[in-house]
């Protein structure tokens, strides 16, 4: 609350050029803080990790449930801590924590309780984070600066290869939504590292993840005080275009772009509601999930 009176005094009394310019220095210094906690000894990727038990597997494909996505991520934490080097259990923790504060515990909001679900995704958006970082550690130079120099995360990121390109992607979506909950000032504190972030991914694979170069940039136009808001919404469409079977980027497109253009909200929207989850096989549980968000949407925000 001090940061935002802060933030009003310097809105009130300082002409608007230079505002933009003073709120990101203000935001470097003012927007919260989550702790990091790296292993000081280097503990490298396994070469052979033990495969995922087979009920676990089957909870993991069914995560648009839940129930099966809790006791999947219980059973995943125990094997990467059992296992400290199994990259992929890192991974699907990253993915997993992100998909039920972003998807299951979205769902769930209402005025009601908007409050505490927004308090649980934070934890869980967080909880993703930490185990990104963990996995993004099996890479030696990353570790050396970040972890045992205590550099930034964002100076170690041009020593990412692809074979860590997954958890630097899920590393910054958690980050993302976890800044956009705690705020404006935290949300601008790390903008830097979500545009350092997507550079990276796109040096690895321009391709990367269903149109995510593009849908990082059109988002961060759309929600930056100072981004270019037309501009953002042909990163949106490019996006689509990139990858139109792809539920994620209509939702939104819908949810932050279109809010003046409700015809076209709602035409994306029932797209996805009436798309097929499995013409992405590999996420057709997140696919499902971004259909039931559709519908919350439509129900809620574009009567």
């Amino acid at each position: 609350m001090e940061r935002e009176r802060m933030l009003s005094v310097i809105k009130k009394t300082i002409p608007m050029g230079i505002v933009l310019s003073l709120v990101v220095a203000f935001a470097a210094n003012c927007g919260a803080s989550r702790e990091v906690v790296y292993s000081k000894e280097f503990i490298p990727r396994l070469a052979k990790p033990t495969p995922i038990p087979a009920a676990t597997k089957k909870l993991w494909d069914t995560r648009n449930e839940k129930a099966n996505l809790e006791q999947a991520l219980k059973d995943l934490t125990k094997i990467a801590n059992e296992n400290p080097g199994d990259y992929d259990a890192m991974v699907m923790l990253c993915r997993g924590y992100y998909l039920l504060a972003d998807g299951h515990l979205f769902l769930e909001i209402n005025e009601k309780n908007a409050s505490d679900i927004k308090r649980k995704q934070a934890e869980n958006f967080d909880l993703g984070i930490k185990w990104c970082e963990k996995a993004m550690a099996t890479n030696p130079a990353y570790h050396a600066k970040v972890a045992v120099a205590g550099a930034e995360p964002a100076t170690a990121f041009n020593d990412i290869t692809l074979n860590e390109l997954d958890a630097m992607y899920w590393r910054y979506a958690n980050l993302a939504k976890w800044s956009r909950i705690e705020g404006l000032m935290t949300l601008l504190a790390n903008k830097s590292q979500f545009t350092a972030t997507i550079d990276r991914v796109e040096k690895l694979n321009k391709n990367y993840f269903h149109g995510a170069v593009n849908r990082y940039r059109g988002g961060a136009n759309i929600l930056s005080p100072s981004g270019n808001k037309a501009e953002g919404r042909k990163q949106l469409e490019a996006s689509i275009k990139e990858a139109p079977n792809y539920f994620g980027t209509k939702v939104i497109y819908a949810e932050i772009g279109l809010r003046a253009e409700e015809d076209k909200a709602v035409k994306l929207l029932n797209e996805v509601i009436n798309g097929n989850p499995n013409s992405i096989p590999e996420i057709a549980p997140e696919q499902m999930i971004e259909q039931r968000k559709a519908k919350k949407l439509l129900e809620e925000e574009f009567k």
